[in-house]
């Protein structure tokens, strides 16, 4: 074997022993426990704190808005999508207030003329529609009129 030979294998051997040094340092030692990613992470995600209720925990004490809901065009969007979190309000209704945001910009972001939603959604042009009114002033987000 010529010595070159030996020296770029030499070198290849310690590139890959450093690899492996650095590697040990680097990657948790959950890693690839139960799969593709940390073990660890399961239990780190298990431990965070619960911050939605989901829609259904609305039906309680909102019921005249809950059922106007879950028959109008605003069915599929879950009530947390508008009102933001709602574990802290359902756990103490009285003392967490809901913050509502009803700027046209947030009403727009699904409603603003789009091309590629699908034919028929209710599409608006924010600068032209509404004389500059919030949304709420004339349509019921839990009923619209497109119904």
């Amino acid at each position: 074997m010529r010595k070159i030979h030996v020296r770029v294998a030499m070198v290849y051997i310690v590139i890959a022993i450093i690899f492996l040094i650095v590697r040990s340092f680097i990657v948790p030692p959950s890693f690839g426990e139960y799969g593709w990613y940390r073990g660890d992470s399961v239990s780190e995600i298990m431990n965070l704190s619960v911050k939605h209720a989901g829609s259904y925990s609305c039906s309680n004490c909102h019921q005249t808005e809950y059922k106007a809901w879950t028959t109008g065009k605003h069915s599929t969007v879950n009530c947390e999508s508008c009102h933001g979190p709602l574990k802290y309000h359902v756990d103490d209704p009285g003392g967490s207030k809901v913050e509502v945001n009803a700027t046209r910009e947030f009403c727009g972001l699904c409603h603003n003329e789009n091309p590629s939603r699908p034919e028929g959604f209710p599409q608006i042009n924010l600068e032209s529609h509404g004389n500059g009114f919030t949304c709420v002033t004339c349509h019921n987000p839990h009923y619209p009129w497109f119904d």
